[in-house]
């Protein structure tokens, strides 16, 4: 018997031990495989639908830190990923190519008037005061609003109704009474004239317009068109623009360059 309890507490102090040094790996999360480089909404800079609020499309990009960076939802088929360190639903990043991520930002404005966040917001924070005066909220006085000054009018037509006048005829023996031929009522008189609507002139428009333009080889070129994605047979390499690669298209004319808008996104068509 003593031997048989013996040998349990034995078992029990080699196997506590063991269970008390069990240990916890983190794993970083994996780059995007899907991203938005050739999505026309990000070129547009559409905003994003991301847990019932919209986020706009903000400052410089940012690369892929798995470390940090968490997968937390989905738009138009591709993925969203937030940071771990930052206040939840105030930034979401898009994948546009490579680890290339691009930040959006939900408005400091409603729930989140008069916040700012983790970081220094991109767009103007809406105040308490605004958000109150627009709402009506009670608790905060607001300055009165002063009257505006009532328009002149111009003097309206006038028109003169005539008063009844009075009716005459007879009373005949069985008691009938008898008008006599009225006589029609005067024709309503005009006091004045309407007034004539004023002149009114716009703004001139602009006589001329550069546009967007860069400056290659010595010249300055011009946007002319929609980007287009990059294809390798149909685009040669000529030279580099501020470390982005200047290509031109095959068979193309010469007055005409492509320039990508981002890392390994689309090109933008420019024409000398």
């Amino acid at each position: 018997m003593r031997l048989a309890i013996l040998s349990l507490f034995l078992c029990l102090t080699v196997l506590f031990p063991k269970l008390g040094n069990a240990q916890a790996y983190y794993l970083p999360t994996p780059p995007p495989q899907v991203t938005a480089a050739h999505e026309w909404w990000q070129y547009r800079n559409d905003p994003v639908f991301f847990e019932g609020d919209f986020y706009y499309p903000t400052g410089p990009t940012e690369y892929f830190d798995g470390n940090v960076m968490r997968r937390s939802g989905m738009y138009r088929g591709i993925p969203l990923y937030i940071d771990a360190t930052l206040i939840p639903g105030s930034i979401v990043y898009v994948p546009i190519g490579g680890n290339v991520m691009r930040p959006y930002e939900r408005r400091r404005s409603g729930d989140l008037a008069g916040t700012t966040g983790s970081r220094t917001p991109w767009f103007p924070i809406q105040r308490d005061v605004e958000l109150s005066a627009s709402s009506g909220a009670v608790g905060i006085q607001t300055p009165p609003i002063a009257a505006l000054d009532q328009p002149v009018v111009p003097e309206a037509v006038r028109v003169q109704v005539p008063t009844p006048s009075a009716v005459g005829g007879t009373f005949s023996a069985t008691g009938t009474f008898t008008t006599g031929g009225a006589a029609a009522p005067p024709p309503p008189a005009v006091g004045g004239e309407r007034p004539r609507p004023n002149r009114v002139e716009s703004v001139p428009p602009p006589q001329s317009n550069a546009g967007i333009w860069i400056e290659f080889n010595g010249g300055r070129w011009f946007s002319a068109g929609p980007a287009a994605p990059y294809f390798e047979d149909q685009f040669i390499k000529i030279g580099d623009y501020h470390e982005f690669p200047v290509y031109r298209q095959k068979n193309g004319p010469s007055n005409e360059i492509w320039v990508p808008a981002v890392v390994d996104g689309p090109l933008s068509r420019y024409r000398r």
